[in-house]
């Protein structure tokens, strides 16, 4: 058995430790983790490890890694950071090893909100499309305000190319700005103190307020069709990492997922979340590499950075069959470093 040399980014990150979990369930992987830091919990599930440049500095990065891709003989360079996708999407032809990625001939599109909908609308798949404008200026969001929602209390801001819940905010009057702020509500902003940050050279995007279920698929393509599709009701979630969750069959949803996803994406892994609104599931959110609670698949027998390797290192077409109801719950836990 031939071994598979692996990279894995941000090491000291949820996102890097759920997929060393996954491609240590493989008896022929061998992890290499990189991190900026010298010391991190992720230090401790690698094979090996190094450190780099911080991926700010982009050309001191890509030269510290093409060493240790070198050095390593490295097969498949698993990102975990969001902002380096662009890095490593912009470089796969310069880096030898495959990048654990998704492949698709609008790659960009895929990092920008707005421009999403708008194809994803262009192939007919409006009804999965919240009500939304995108916006530069304090003016063209007054005049959002008072047409796309005059008949809505709230509703939602977001920079075009955000992750997690950075630039984030619920846009709302004084009132219920001052009672959001009395019941800890953080994101909840008064709309008029919003308008005065506005940064004119940030596209940003206006978005209706849904309060339904959420919803994070996971999703395997192979040359442009769903391999798998993994939906998690996301029932406990802090500071946007998934606590509490449950892996559910529901039809609805894979469908949906196979709609948005096979009209973006050839190959590789996608992430995708929804909301359940009255008019049916809106997609809210759409991430093109690995996320941290993926790991919640492997635990239902779906194993996605083990599919990415099958798949496109090793050409092997595996089955795969979620056991459904799966329930994850995370814990704090530990681990102690000796230092001298």
């Amino acid at each position: 058995m031939s071994t598979i040399n692996v990279l894995v980014t941000g090491i000291g990150g949820p996102i890097a430790q759920g997929l060393i979990q996954g491609l240590k369930k493989r008896q022929d992987v061998t992890v290499i983790g990189v991190d900026r830091r010298t010391v991190t919990a992720g230090h401790q599930f690698c094979d090996r490890t190094y450190q780099v440049p911080r991926y700010t500095n982009v050309e001191a990065y890509l030269d510290r890694l093409k060493e240790i891709i070198e050095k390593e003989g490295i097969d498949v360079i698993f990102p975990s950071l969001h902002e380096e996708v662009n890095i490593f999407h912009e470089n796969r032809d310069a880096l030898k090893p495959l990048i654990a990625l998704p492949t698709s001939s609008d790659f960009d599109v895929l990092m920008h909100k707005e421009h999403v909908y708008q194809k994803l609308e262009s192939m007919g798949h409006g009804k999965y499309i919240p009500k939304y404008q995108g916006f530069n200026t304090e003016e063209e969001l007054k005049e959002i305000n008072s047409s796309l929602f005059a008949d809505d209390s709230h509703f939602v801001v977001k920079t075009v190319d955000s992750y997690a819940s950075l630039g984030f905010a619920i846009l709302t009057s004084k009132e219920n700005y001052l009672d959001a702020l009395k019941n800890g509500k953080k994101h909840t902003i008064d709309f008029e103190d919003y308008c005065k940050i506005i940064d004119p050279s940030e596209r940003k995007l206006a978005m209706e307020l849904i309060n339904g279920q959420e919803y994070s698929i996971d999703v395997y393509l192979h040359r442009g069709k769903v391999v798998v599709a993994v939906p998690r009701e996301r029932t406990g979630v802090s500071n946007n990492i998934v606590l509490d969750g449950i892996v559910v069959n529901h039809e609805d949803l894979i469908q949906a997922s196979k709609d948005i996803t096979e009209s973006l994406v050839e190959d590789g892994f996608i992430n995708i979340q929804f909301m359940e609104s009255d008019t049916g599931y809106k997609l809210t959110d759409i991430n093109p590499r690995f996320c941290g609670s993926q790991v919640m698949s492997l635990g239902a027998n779906v194993n996605f950075p083990s599919l990415f390797i099958e798949y496109l290192h090793l050409g092997n077409e595996v089955p795969v069959e979620p056991v459904w109801n799966t329930r994850m719950l995370r814990f704090r836990d530990q681990i102690f470093v000796h230092e001298d």
